[in-house]
């Protein structure tokens, strides 16, 4: 899987693939698959569907995919950025029980085959709102600034967003449906992207972003992508 683009601070990435399957997992971002050739299947809890050349996955379902004997583009957005609200309004992706398939509304981002991210943030920009409580966009803008220079808990988030630790966890849960320990996760590994995209080893990425080993991080990455992250940002 070679990554085409990548922007942490506008939420997305962009991977393309050929013949590969991957094991059962789940993640916080958005994962929009468009097949350029040939067709894939996605499993859930519901089933397998296959034959498919568009699908979009919403944050946090269980599914496994197999792309064999044809090559798909990946987008993974973040949910909470402009791009992802985008998505997440009109695709209606607020429950995690079902995947949308075969989408015409996808073909206009993909006129040629590869997503067109031009095309896909100019329909963003048209203005998603937010209904997320401004106490916790606060809690995430702090897990933002300081998720990689040092250990976060929910202890010390709950006195920026002004919330009970446990109140904290069960709103953040509630309005993102990923823990506040998922979602530090998560920032870790796309921190851990760029910076095997700018050339570091496998094990400079994880200890840079405050995994305790390598073994750690790919304990992570596998299950939130269901693939080891050597076969994802080396190849």
């Amino acid at each position: 899987m070679s990554i085409a683009l990548l922007n942490i601070e506008k939420g997305y990435a962009t991977f393309s693939r050929s013949n590969y399957t991957t094991r059962k997992h789940a993640h916080y971002a958005i994962e929009i698959v468009y097949c350029t050739e040939g067709d894939f299947t996605i499993t859930t809890s519901e089933g397998s569907y296959p034959h498919l050349k568009n699908v979009i996955i919403p944050p946090n379902l269980q599914h496994s995919f197999s792309c064999v004997n044809a090559t798909c583009q990946l987008l993974f957005l973040d949910p909470l950025s402009d791009i992802g609200r985008y998505f997440m309004q009109q695709f209606q992706l607020t429950s995690p029980a079902h995947i949308s398939m075969n989408l015409p509304e996808l073909e206009p981002f993909h006129p040629t085959g590869a997503t067109d991210l031009a095309q896909v943030l100019e329909n963003a920009a048209t203005g998603a709102t937010t209904g997320i409580d401004s106490r916790i966009l606060q809690c995430v803008d702090t897990i933002n600034a300081f998720f990689a220079d040092q250990k976060l808990s929910v202890a010390q988030l709950s006195g920026s967003s002004f919330l009970s630790a446990g109140r904290l966890s069960h709103l953040f849960k509630a309005q993102l449906g990923i823990s506040v320990h998922q979602y530090i996760l998560w920032k870790k590994i796309s921190l851990a992207v760029l910076k095997a995209e700018q050339g570091y080893s496998l094990t400079e990425c994880a200890h840079h972003v405050g995994f305790t080993d390598s073994s750690h991080f790919n304990k992570v990455f596998y299950r939130m992508f269901g693939l080891k992250p050597f076969f994802v940002l080396k190849s």
